[in-house]
């Protein structure tokens, strides 16, 4: 009799090997990749620390210097009287006054040309020398209308930056962020004087736009006045004694007219003297909550966020070499593998060998 032959027993795979069940993936497979070439991935790990660590020390400290206002209401006095008279023909008030500028008009004036040029164009103080502003903001070229606007450009994208509390109370909150205190300071002083001269040059240009039309419209009143008046003095010179009712009537309703005429005039000079004090104001339209000062403190670099954020992102890339370098083992190591892998081979391959080339030359 021939005795049963011994069953082959199974051979245990290498600490170098991770057995894998055809081209499925499991967790425990993934696991256990991990836990091996747990040393790459240390060392991933370590070097995006480096790295991160290296950029958050050479990191320029940056000072913010802040200022908040909120708007005042666009609806002056001197609307009142033109409002009282439309409002006893029946108008709507509202229409005459406008629509009211919101807050979030003045955080956007900020950015806008009128404002930034002044300021683009000017010097600064470092405390220790005077420069110009695109010089210490680090703008370069000959040109100088394209200096100008690469440096009001970093100012749109880099340094000025503004937030509006639209759901409580309204105020503009303004930063300007740079390298030295006393220049953010002072962008931010002249960032409030060029709002407050812009509105004030506009409400000055509309109230004297309001003080011609009111004007004109005073004369045309008083001379419709003076012919009610002329039309009510020829009616009682010719009709000196009269008792008729036609009589009587004509002369309550050129009277009326007369009066109607007269409450024009006065609310139209009154409009017309408010608009002109309102053409020479120089008064404010917005009111400053907190005034720019001198920032004593740096702003915080995030030092912490930024060692967390590279540390994990490099631990994240070293699992991913990681698997992928055992998954392109697996795949060659099958006899049904994927076409593609050959041509992903052959094209690292090369690439690896123009990489060495070019360090050879």
């Amino acid at each position: 009799m021939t005795q049963p032959s011994a069953r082959a027993r199974p051979q245990q795979p290498s600490g170098d090997q991770i057995p894998a069940r055809g081209a499925d993936v499991s967790l425990l497979w993934i696991l256990a990749v991990l836990l091996r070439d747990r040393r790459a991935i240390v060392l991933f790990a370590s070097v995006g620390a480096a790295i991160s660590i290296l950029i958050a020390l050479l990191q320029w400290p940056r000072y913010t210097s802040t200022f908040s206002f909120i708007p005042q209401s666009t609806l002056g006095q001197g609307s009142d009287g033109l409002a009282n008279l439309a409002s006893q023909f029946g108008i709507s008030v509202g229409a005459l006054r406008g629509p009211s500028q919101s807050p979030q008009l003045y955080a956007d004036l900020l950015q806008t040309r009128e404002v930034l040029s002044v300021i683009a164009s000017d010097t600064v103080s470092t405390g220790r020398e005077r420069v110009p502003l695109s010089v210490f903001l680090g703008v370069a070229g000959s040109d100088t209308a394209r200096v100008h606007e690469r440096t009001m450009r970093v100012l749109r994208e880099k340094v000025i930056s503004s937030s509006v509390a639209t759901r409580t109370t309204g105020a503009v909150t303004v930063r300007a962020r740079t390298e030295s205190p006393e220049v953010s300071l002072q962008i931010a002083e002249r960032l409030l004087e060029g709002l407050n001269r812009f509105n004030l040059v506009t409400r000055q240009s509309q109230a004297r736009e309001e003080r011609r039309f009111t004007e004109e419209r005073l004369s045309a009143a008083r001379a419709s006045l003076r012919a009610a008046e002329d039309a009510l003095q020829t009616f009682l010179q010719s009709n000196r004694q009269f008792n008729a009712p036609q009589l009587t009537f004509q002369q309550q309703r050129l009277q009326r007219e007369v009066a109607l005429q007269q409450q024009v005039v006065m609310a139209l000079a009154q409009q017309y003297e408010d608009a002109r004090i309102r053409e020479v104001r120089d008064t404010p339209v917005i009111t400053v909550l907190e005034k720019p000062t001198l920032p004593v403190l740096p702003d915080p670099r995030g030092r912490l966020l930024l060692l967390s954020l590279g540390t994990l992102g490099a631990l994240m890339l070293g699992a991913a070499v990681v698997l992928a370098r055992e998954g392109m083992r697996r795949q060659r190591g099958a006899d049904d593998g994927d076409p593609s892998y050959a041509m992903l081979e052959t094209e690292w391959q090369r690439i690896r060998r123009m990489f060495g080339s070019s360090r050879s030359h």
